[in-house]
């Protein structure tokens, strides 16, 4: 199965409030040099949303999260 997604949403337990501090509420996305790179592995597990003509939202279920720093990628 091929699959396409322009993003995700990423539910933060851990290290929340330090992600927070870098992006204020309502902020919009970082500028491409202060982005942080990061690898999601999980499970597709339900269908979250209807389809709205373009897409459809699915849940994952994350079983690790691997964050690298911006600057060495």
């Amino acid at each position: 199965m091929k699959l396409k997604s322009r993003f995700a949403l990423l539910d933060v337990e851990r290290g929340r409030k330090q992600l927070a501090a870098r992006m204020p509420p309502g902020s919009q996305s970082l500028p491409a040099g202060e982005r942080i790179p990061v690898v999601i592995y999980g499970w597709i597990s339900h269908r979250h949303g209807a389809d709205d003509g373009t897409s459809i939202e699915f849940g994952v279920d994350v079983s690790r999260v691997e964050v690298s720093d911006p600057k060495t990628t």
